[in-house]
């Protein structure tokens, strides 16, 4: 089965199940919580052994977990162990936060810039982006020197490369036909 699906699914399972108990900000705490132990090397080396039994990996799960999180976090958590698919928490976890996103209407996007922006410059892009996209605007930049000036955007699926370097290349493209 096709890794996008698997955790897909277990994402959902664990939202849906969230959303019927009003509890997604606490299901979002706790997978927050097991996002911050996965990097953990210790604990990543656990998940992905594969000569650890299932029994021992669901006890360390318990051991870790109980008492900081949610039940039924850490019966999905148990669940995941249970099905071998624990090497896979981490995109489950992932596609979660996704789905929170789009439930409560936040739009990720993520800025290239060659610098970084000032703060007033940043909030005006932000605010051009939540009213042109009619949503909150979760904005992740990251700064580029090579591509000169400009910006890329990406927004989901979709691009927007106004970068200098990029323009630079079309123009050379064009010159070289």
């Amino acid at each position: 089965m096709n890794e996008s699906k698997i955790t897909t699914r277990y994402a959902k399972a664990i939202f849906q199940l969230a959303q019927e108990n009003n509890l997604l900000d606490r299901i979002k705490q706790d997978l927050d919580i097991v996002s911050s132990v996965l990097k953990i090397d210790e604990f990543q080396q656990l998940i992905k052994s594969p000569i650890i039994p299932e029994s021992q990996k669901q006890a360390a799960f318990t051991q870790i977990f109980k008492g900081k999180v949610h039940e039924y976090t850490l019966d999905f958590l148990l669940l995941v162990v249970e099905n071998r698919r624990e090497a896979f928490l981490e995109l489950m976890i992932m596609d979660f936060y996704e789905l929170y996103k789009k439930y409560l209407g936040i739009t990720e996007v993520h800025l290239t810039t060659a610098v970084d922006l000032d703060p007033e410059l940043k909030k005006q892009f932000i605010d051009i982006l939540r009213e042109s996209l009619n949503t909150q605007i979760d904005l992740h930049q990251k700064t580029d020197p090579q591509i000169i000036g400009g910006f890329i955007l990406r927004v989901e699926d979709k691009l927007l490369d106004m970068s200098i370097s990029s323009q630079l290349k079309q123009i050379k493209k064009e010159l070289t036909k």
